[in-house]
């Protein structure tokens, strides 16, 4: 064993007042205030992340419900538009019949000509003079003139 000194236990010196003493109690103060606060930031943190996930979750849904409705309202107006081009393809059909037009040619007293007339057009002016002036001012080309 160590033999101590006649004076009984060795001496130890106070650290109430030194800065050892200080920084382990700062130390202790800073290590119980974060234990302290460690379940509520760890809890906050995974609700935090939960609810990230959930609202991602619901955005991407959201984001194909709104394409399949899409989808189907687009499905029934194209069936709706093919209805409808199909009967007015037989209504053009029927109004361009040759019956038709026959009857009505002869409600209105029209024939079938007994001579043709040729009739002639004369060529159009062909302008070969390039327009003056600055084609980024159309407004100023009058004024440059």
């Amino acid at each position: 064993m160590i033999a101590y000194k006649l004076g009984g236990a060795p001496e130890r010196r106070s650290r109430v007042g030194s800065r050892a003493g200080q920084t382990a109690a700062q130390l202790r103060r800073a290590r119980t205030t974060r234990a302290r606060y460690r379940s509520l930031v760890l809890g906050l943190s995974g609700l935090t992340i939960a609810t990230v996930i959930v609202a991602s979750y619901l955005m991407l849904m959201s984001g194909v419900y709104r394409l399949n409705y899409q989808a189907h309202s687009l499905e029934a107006t194209r069936a709706a538009l093919a209805e409808e081009s199909a009967r007015l393809d037989d209504r053009i059909a029927q109004l361009e019949s040759r019956d038709r037009l026959a009857t009505l040619a002869d409600k209105l007293g029209m024939r079938d000509p007994r001579q043709f007339a040729v009739a002639t057009v004369p060529p159009l002016e062909v302008r070969t003079e390039r327009p003056r002036g600055l084609a980024f001012l159309p407004i100023a080309t009058n004024w440059l003139r």
